[in-house]
């Protein structure tokens, strides 16, 4: 079956409006469906930059890779040294560590924290010592804090020292609190006492 058109004017029944339309008319690039739209509908802004080259060329499967250059320490290679005296000098506290072998021409990096510290001495021939201390993870009050410095100390202010005779290390803790008297260096966990 055939129909003439016969010039007069047809009304066409607009359809609902999907929720696609509906979404990008009231909130226009701000709608969820704003994402989906083929690039050349949304366009990048001006400031964007686009790449020239694929960026899987310098990819080498190994992983992300730091910024910086740094050389990173590898913690599995390191011998932490336990074994260290102190001596509280009012302001500062004094930590002793002596080392097995000469550190003259070794690289040390040190990082401190409130109640730590990790200091890690890379010698010419690759060996790797170092002195960790650290508080264990999680601790919000102070009863459940253990294994870090006793009291809190300053780390902008506090420094390592190399001897010129002996291999030994010294730290010089500087205590938040100046009159409080150190009588242990570590903070113990309070339930080996019970």
């Amino acid at each position: 079956m055939t129909e003439e058109y016969t010039g007069e004017e047809v009304l066409i029944e607009e359809l609902p409006k999907s929720a696609f339309d509906h979404s990008k008319d009231k909130a226009k690039d701000l709608s969820y469906y704003y994402a989906h739209q083929p690039e050349a509908e949304k366009g990048f802004p001006k400031e964007a930059v686009v790449r020239e080259e694929d960026p899987r060329i310098r990819a080498d499967g190994l992983g992300p890779k730091p910024l910086d250059e740094k050389k990173k320490v590898e913690f599995d290679n390191v011998r932490w040294l336990t074994t260290m005296s102190f001596s509280d000098d009012g302001k500062a506290v004094k930590v002793y560590v002596d080392f097995p072998e000469e550190l003259k021409d070794a690289e040390i990096t040190c990082e401190w924290e409130r109640f730590g510290v990790e200091l890690v001495a890379r010698l010419q021939n690759g060996k790797l010592y170092g002195i960790r201390v650290k508080d264990a993870e999680g601790w919000v009050l102070e009863h459940e804090r253990k294994n870090g410095w006793a009291h809190e100390i300053v780390p902008e202010k506090c420094k390592w020292r190399l001897s010129s005779s002996t291999p030994r290390i010294t730290l010089t803790l500087m205590k938040k609190d100046e009159n409080e008297k150190w009588y242990e260096l570590r903070k113990k966990d309070i339930r080996s006492t019970f």
